[in-house]
């Protein structure tokens, strides 16, 4: 049948306004395709292939031997729908488990005993008491002397003496509550089970029972080579991870600290590779508060004693805190003193509590360590001057907890029993 119109006065019907709608019957189920693109589900009956968007275009109208054809229809595609899975959502209601997923902030599920606060910036142990009493040993010398001393020493010696004391009390404190708040190296631990431990065969898992069977163990250490040594890398069964060479396990926070030194109870938080530098500064100004207080209180009794002819009984009791301050700041000083001293003698040698603790438990105190420079002063500057690193716990970042709740079936099943 020959049309009677001219080519030009059909229609053109852009490809962005046609919809192929596309019923697929199978046994199952019947459903309706309907897309805007018709080149996704449309075949042509002619045979003839499309290759781009402009002979798509020019595909619309057909001219042979003067004959118009319309667009052909398109052919039904039929999808075969797949049968149903053991994990597909059952229909009844009734049997429909429930998905409970809880977004929250990697901090929030951290398994070990650290507490976590202002969004994660802060991160410290649980035993507060102790902590607290270590404020109150910092702060209350430091408020008597203010109030009681420094008056004096600001008008009859020179108002320097109670602004470097300021100073000082400032640093010891700032640096008191960063090393309390501040992540000192955290490991996160593998939540992945080490294929080590769940295949009981494994070359790794040496531990047989009394009968020769090998049963599930810790992995072995391993040994790996740094600087041309071989150092043993222990396996974790608490983190489930071979620790980092330096690496310790705290008992107190539960968890893997990278370069630990010790845990300590007075700061209530390790002390590692992250806030050692803020643990050292705040050890040695304690130190130079306490001889401050000392010296300064005993020079206020002298000069008391000296420069208004009284006695020594009317000297103390006219400044009875410069005796108190200084009797307690000196008994303060000898354990802190220690302590200091102690820790400059690691930082000279480059070594940790547990790795000193560790050569002089092995009748090794003056064996070669591994990561010391052989150079007191570079030993110095690469422990106090390196920039801080990274935290591994990446405490912006979030973490989906996915938690799947029994039906009602299986409630009142429950309930039943």
């Amino acid at each position: 049948m020959q049309s009677t119109n001219s080519p030009s006065s059909l229609p053109f019907i852009p490809s962005s306004r046609r919809r192929t709608t596309i019923v697929t019957t199978t046994s199952h189920c019947e459903e309706s395709i309907t897309t805007s693109d018709p080149r996704s589900y449309f075949v042509p009956s002619m045979n003839q292939h499309i290759e781009n968007e402009e002979s798509f275009e020019n595909y619309n109208l057909n001219h042979t031997n003067g004959q118009q054809e319309h667009l052909p229809l398109p052919t039904p595609i039929h999808v075969p729908t797949p049968t149903a899975s053991p994990l597909d959502v059952p229909e009844q209601p009734e049997q429909q488990r429930v998905i409970h997923v809880t977004t929250k902030r990697n901090y929030e599920y951290f398994p070990g005993n650290n507490a976590f606060f202002c969004n994660g910036r802060l991160v410290t142990s649980r035993a507060y008491w102790v902590f607290l009493l270590s404020l109150v040993i910092l702060i209350a010398p430091a408020v008597l002397f203010f109030v009681f001393v420094c008056p004096w020493l600001w008008l009859h010696i020179h108002p320097v003496i109670p602004i470097l004391f300021a100073y000082l009390f400032v640093l010891a404190l700032a640096s008191m509550l960063k090393t309390s708040w501040t992540d000192p190296g955290i490991i996160p631990r593998n939540l992945d089970i080490s294929p080590l431990l769940s295949n009981k065969n494994h070359d790794n898992n040496m531990a047989v029972d009394d009968m020769g069977v090998p049963y599930e163990s810790i992995p072995s250490p391993k040994d790996v080579l740094i600087k041309g040594e071989m150092v043993r890398l222990k396996y974790c069964d608490t983190c489930r991870l071979y620790r980092p060479p330096r690496a310790s396990h705290c008992r107190q926070c539960n968890n893997c600290v990278e370069n630990e030194d010790h845990h300590c109870i007075w700061l209530n938080n390790c002390v590692g590779k992250r806030n050692y530098r803020p643990f050292f500064i705040f050890i040695v100004t304690s130190v130079t508060l306490c001889l401050y207080i000392v010296t300064f209180s005993l020079v206020h009794l002298i000069r008391l004693y000296f420069d208004n002819g009284l006695s020594f009984g009317t000297a103390l009791s006219k400044a009875p805190v410069s005796l108190l301050l200084a009797i307690l700041c000196f008994i303060l000083v000898i354990p802190v003193g220690g302590l200091t001293s102690y820790h400059c003698f690691l930082v000279f040698r480059g070594v940790t509590t547990h790795e000193q603790l560790r050569s002089a438990m092995a009748m090794r105190p003056f064996e070669h360590q591994l990561f010391d420079f052989g150079n007191p002063f570079v030993n110095m500057f690469h422990i106090l001057c390196r920039p801080q690193p990274k935290s591994y716990l990446a405490r912006r970042k979030y973490a989906e907890e996915w938690l799947e709740l029994p039906n009602r079936q299986e409630q009142q099943q429950e309930q039943e029993q």
